[in-house]
């Protein structure tokens, strides 16, 4: 009549688990009391566990509740900050914020706006969209872009059919933010972003100054952080006038907390009150040029203690100084006033709350991708005719002149629903692949799903029959149906000659029904996977760009992120190298911390996505090459799939050894 209630404990440095015998009627009001976040006074022994040799807090003889972390940070401010500098898992191997905790964490503190601006890429988008989309507050879609230097710079420009390749050498960047103002600023920031990894690669995205320019309607650029050009104009010393000059490019300025540059003044570049005359300098500019100068966090973490998680990330990339962590954490509107407590309250108001508000009101509630429920399908002239004719024709071939009813309900039920959603074009697209490979002497396997729709059988999508099981006569038609559930499959039936002429009859049909595939009403976006020959797979896609253009179709990218060997490697490393021991339940903490920090980008081994002919692929994404090969003749979709499917079409054109076989 008891339970093992095991959970763990921290104190943000080390954590020990916890395990007790509860009496099952006590279990429920504990387990009120102990929940994720919650800080506990415990009682009890500690000892070696004799499963796991860990030390352990045991024999617990009292437990109460005494806070809660989770509300430990407020934004009490009656008017509240807006954070225009914010780093995601999907800034590599740098930001560790989670992207969904990150935009509760702002709608909790009652923030009207909030930027996304990782480095290089805007891949958190999506994600961060379906969390702030039923809330009331406003995500500015941007990113910290890679500005080239005017100088220093050899570009040889090597046309291709499709893009530009560049050879960059011993190229310098500063860091931009780029924000998009409306819809017109989203399709030119994800312009830029494919541009930037296409044309610009040299080990991260690059941008020149004049492609901004060309793709500057609708977007508003601000000047960084201390790796932005004007920064470090100060930090050299330039003279007045040519920070003038740099600061005019920009439509707003950036100055950050002095905890965030402590590296300078160990590095003895300057010290601390410099640090403040620095950014007293840049808010002197902006009043001079009348452009608003803003505070941000430059967020790489949600909370303060999160900046262990970001020193054991770097430390595994071999960073010398990982442990000096600045505070790029996301601040209150409180904390944010007192770091620019030096400017005097007035000044410090404008900074972190009116100006960056300014900012947020320039920009419009726009959504990064479509909805879900809008497909953008590529159009064949023709294609709802030739399914339906193709389908009959078939049918007619199959069960004769006149169907059974069996045959004909289904196939109008099913025509019915792919016709009406505007899905032919895929089961048509699908024929013509699966067609082009039978006449190239390759046989295609279906695979999943697609074998519940009687149509795919229909025009030779699938082999799988899925009507209910039944014999059919090759040769005069005849059929018979078991309706009753008689049998599961058509394959079990016994081998019967054709009574009305006595040949020997099709045993086929495996009661599958329409519903798995296209779900309830029809109306689910068909995912049709086909098995070619490896050995024909390139000659499948190809045959896909001469269907639609080779500019309307690219391969579905993936991102992969830190594996859960390679966080525990990271962290065991970090405590070795300090000769500390630390319980498993504090690695196991710290490696949860890891899950979806981007390590790299990929592709679907066999998914194309197709864009209609009259459509330009950055409504929907912008584009990269796998894993930034800059060599590669691949090109993928910047965002990871999962994140636009049905909102493309999506064709599963794989490889596999049994059809070469």
């Amino acid at each position: 009549e008891k339970t093992i209630l095991m959970f763990s404990v921290t104190d943000f440095t080390d954590t020990i688990t916890v395990k007790m015998f509860v009496r099952n009627d006590q279990l429920a009001e504990l387990l009120g009391d102990i929940k994720k976040g919650a800080f506990v006074k415990i009682k009890g022994v500690t000892t070696i566990d004799k499963f796991d040799g860990e030390l352990t807090i045991g024999s617990v003889t009292g437990i109460k509740k005494i806070g809660d972390f989770t509300v430990s940070r407020e934004d009490l401010s009656p008017v509240k900050r807006v954070e225009l500098h914010c780093h995601t898992k999907m800034s590599k191997m740098d930001g560790v914020t989670p992207m969904e905790d990150l935009v509760e964490t702002a709608i909790k503190w009652g923030h009207k706006a909030l930027a996304i601006t990782d480095h290089g890429v805007v891949q958190a988008f999506p994600f961060c969209f379906d969390v702030a989309e039923k809330a009331d507050i406003k995500l500015i879609f941007g990113m910290e872009g890679y500005l080239m230097n005017d100088d220093g710079h050899d570009i040889d420009l090597e046309p291709t059919d499709t893009i530009k390749k560049s050879r960059i050498k011993k190229v310098k960047n500063n860091h931009i933010i780029i924000l998009a103002k409306n819809e017109t600023g989203l399709r030119n920031l994800y312009k830029l972003v494919t541009i930037s990894h296409l044309r610009y690669l040299h080990k991260r995205p690059m941008l020149p100054r004049e492609v901004i320019e060309e793709y500057r309607e609708g977007l508003i650029l601000g000047s960084a952080c201390e790796a932005g050009e004007l920064y470090r104009a100060i930090l050299a010393g330039r003279p007045d006038e040519e920070l003038e000059k740099i600061a005019s490019f920009y439509d707003y300025l950036e100055i950050q907390p002095t905890g965030n540059n402590m590296f300078l003044v160990r590095q003895e570049r300057c010290t601390v009150k410099q640090l403040q005359e620095h950014n007293r300098k840049i808010y002197e500019l902006g009043k001079k040029l009348g452009k608003l100068t803003v505070a941000t966090c430059d967020v790489h973490f949600l909370h303060p203690e999160d900046a262990q998680l970001r020193a054991i990330l770097q430390a595994g990339q071999n960073y010398s100084d990982a442990d000096q962590q600045a505070p790029l954490y996301f601040r209150t509107t409180e904390e944010m006033l007192k770091e620019f407590e030096y400017f005097g309250k007035e000044i410090a108001y404008e900074l972190c709350v009116t100006n960056p508000n300014k900012i947020a009101e320039m920009v419009e509630k726009i959504k990064p991708v479509p909805d879900r429920d809008q497909l953008y399908s590529p159009f064949i002239p023709g294609a709802e005719k030739a399914i339906k004719e193709m389908s009959y024709q078939r049918a007619h071939e199959w069960y004769g002149e006149n169907l059974p009813q069996v045959v004909s309900d289904r196939l109008k039920m099913e025509l019915d629903s792919i016709i009406n959603h505007g899905f032919s074009v895929l089961y048509y697209i699908a024929h013509k692949l699966v067609r082009k490979s039978l006449d190239d002497g390759y046989l295609v396997g279906s695979r999943g799903s697609v074998g519940s729709s009687f149509v795919a059988t229909m025009i030779d999508i699938t082999e799988v029959n899925p009507l209910k099981p039944h014999y059919r006569c090759p040769q005069c038609k005849h059929s018979e149906f078991f309706m009753k559930e008689e049998v599961a499959s058509g394959f079990d039936l016994p081998a019967k000659a054709c009574p009305e002429c006595g040949t020997e009859m099709i045993r086929d049909g495996h009661d599958i029904p329409f519903a798995v595939f296209m779900g309830f009403h029809g109306d689910k976006v068909p995912d049709i996977d086909l098995n070619f020959s490896g050995d024909y797979q390139p000659t499948a896609h190809k045959y896909t760009e001469e269907l639609f253009g080779r500019d309307n179709v690219c391969r579905a990218g993936t991102i992969s992120t830190i594996a859960i060997k390679t966080a525990f490697g990271y962290v065991k490393k970090y405590y070795e190298a300090k000769n500390l021991h630390v319980h498993s339940a504090h690695v196991a903490g710290l490696v949860e911390g890891f899950a979806g920090i981007k390590r790299t980008t990929g592709q679907h081994p066999g998914g194309i996505m197709v864009v209609p002919r009259n459509m330009d692929i950055h409504y929907i994404s912008p584009m990269n090459r796998p894993a930034d090969e800059k060599d590669s003749e691949t090109v993928t979709t910047h965002f990871d799939y999962h994140s636009i499917n049905d909102r493309l079409v999506k064709l599963d054109i794989l490889g596999h050894d049994d059809p070469t076989v």
